[in-house]
């Protein structure tokens, strides 16, 4: 699918994105772009509401901060929350937190959401947001302090404090949307918008 792109649109698509897994992805799909780092405090950004809508405004928050650096260039940056209990669930500094998180998560389903947004010159040319719920199975408390205590660097960095695509596919019980969208990119998604630009 991604062979039908044009290689000069790939060369004005700066992807902001500090997640290592996204670049996996990207490049399983054979394509290359330059990437910067959105940096931003996410949890300062306005109008957060614990709702799914908070992917899609810290997405764009990333967006318009690249935006204006890099003029007449195609701008796509991602967010991945977690909405649990009618809360966002953010990434967190140290093990004690990955351990509360994980443990509320135990045997219960939470939505993860992954919001994705494309935008030039500061104007917004494409937004979208996708869904997946994920049921985690029942999990000594043991097992959770030993998957924090061996993964957290990695973990440190992914809403949710867990890696499907690494050891954290051992609490998962169920799945109903997308894998990629876990992983950080409705990819499908991804290509269909870049290719209608």
């Amino acid at each position: 699918m991604s062979r039908s792109l044009n290689p000069q649109l790939t060369k004005q698509v700066i992807i902001g994105t500090n997640s290592q897994s996204r670049r996996k992805i990207f490049k399983l799909m054979n394509l290359k772009f330059q990437y910067r780092s959105p940096n931003i405090n996410e949890k300062k950004v306005k109008d957060l509401n614990n709702d799914k809508y908070d992917a899609l405004k810290i997405a764009k928050a990333k967006a318009e901060y690249l935006s204006k650096k890099y003029s007449n260039k195609i701008i796509v940056t991602f967010d991945t929350t977690i909405l649990f209990k009618k809360r966002t669930i953010y990434k967190c500094d140290n093990p004690e937190c990955c351990i509360r998180i994980l443990n509320s998560f135990n045997d219960k389903s939470h939505d993860l959401y992954t919001a994705m947004i494309f935008m030039i010159n500061n104007n917004l040319i494409k937004s979208n947001l996708t869904k997946t719920q994920i049921t985690f199975k029942n999990t000594k408390a043991k097992d959770i302090n030993n998957y924090v205590k061996k993964n957290f660097k990695q973990i440190s960095k992914a809403v949710g404090c867990y890696n499907i695509e690494g050891n954290g596919k051992v609490f998962f019980k169920d799945i109903y949307g997308s894998y990629f969208n876990i992983i950080g990119i409705d990819a499908i998604n991804f290509l269909k918008t870049l290719k209608s630009i």
